[in-house]
């Protein structure tokens, strides 16, 4: 029989994982539905593997997608979506000095000229550069702090659309230009590999920035996990207030 109080390795934690997922097969190859796991459970699992629990508390928000439309078809034609956004909320409930201490954080997390404020009530942040716009809110309330992280990605697209259109534009003239003097055989092959050249290329860039936007996306969720996951000191007392300790008496 298995000892409960025996500690695992991390190989033998994958080991049991894989095993469990064998033993779940029913005998017609479909596997057996569950009841899941909740983060305690995950988090409890993680430490007797000997993960730290609030890696894996940080890896769940990020599973904390908001839900989206499927793909509209110019954004499988590009091969990227044009906005990213995610959501999560922390049980913890931010007052006035710590919204500006988070809005501080994030500033400097996303590296990009901005402007915004924060108050008890939450914070609100846009770049300002005339590309990509970035959107981060948070807001406050009895039970926790919702944070939401929108960008917007149709500046980049407008950009990379009038790219793609002047070398589009250059295979054209290529073409006419070698169909008049050469061949129009070798100046429509020439025109049609430009123009396939461009867009792919244009297609290639967008998702490779894609990824790149959603991984800028999770990283700022990720940063207000780890900021709010941080130890929270007691504000100093204001002047005049007590600390509840005498001065010593000469």
């Amino acid at each position: 029989m298995s000892d409960d109080r025996r500690t695992y390795s991390d190989e033998e934690f994958a080991l049991v994982l894989r095993k469990a997922a064998e033993l779940a097969e029913t005998p017609d190859g479909r596997a057996t539905p569950s009841n899941g796991l909740t983060l305690s459970e995950m988090k409890a699992a993680a430490a007797q593997a000997g993960f730290d629990p609030t890696l894996v508390e940080r890896a769940a928000r990020l599973l904390s997608t908001r839900s989206s439309a499927p793909p509209s078809v110019v954004e499988r034609l590009i091969g990227g979506r044009l906005r990213h956004g995610q959501e999560a909320h922390f049980p913890i409930t931010l007052d006035e000095a710590e919204a500006a201490r988070l809005l501080s954080a994030l500033q400097i997390e996303i590296a990009r000229p901005g402007t915004g404020h924060s108050s008890a009530m939450g914070l609100a942040w846009h770049s300002s550069d005339d590309v990509d716009v970035v959107r981060v809110t948070a807001r406050s309330d009895p039970d926790g702090t919702s944070i939401a992280v929108d960008l917007d990605r149709r500046g980049t697209l407008a950009v990379t659309g009038t790219v793609t259109l002047l070398s589009s534009l250059t295979a054209w003239i290529v073409m006419v230009v070698v169909g008049n003097e050469v061949s129009p055989v070798l100046g429509a092959a020439v025109g049609a590999t430009g123009l396939g050249g461009a867009l792919a290329v244009a297609r290639g860039y967008w998702s490779s920035s894609s990824r790149k936007a959603r991984e800028q996306v999770e990283g700022v969720i990720d940063s207000v996990s780890r900021f709010l996951s941080a130890p929270r000191t007691a504000a100093p007392p204001e002047a005049g207030e007590s600390t509840g300790t005498e001065a010593p008496r000469p």
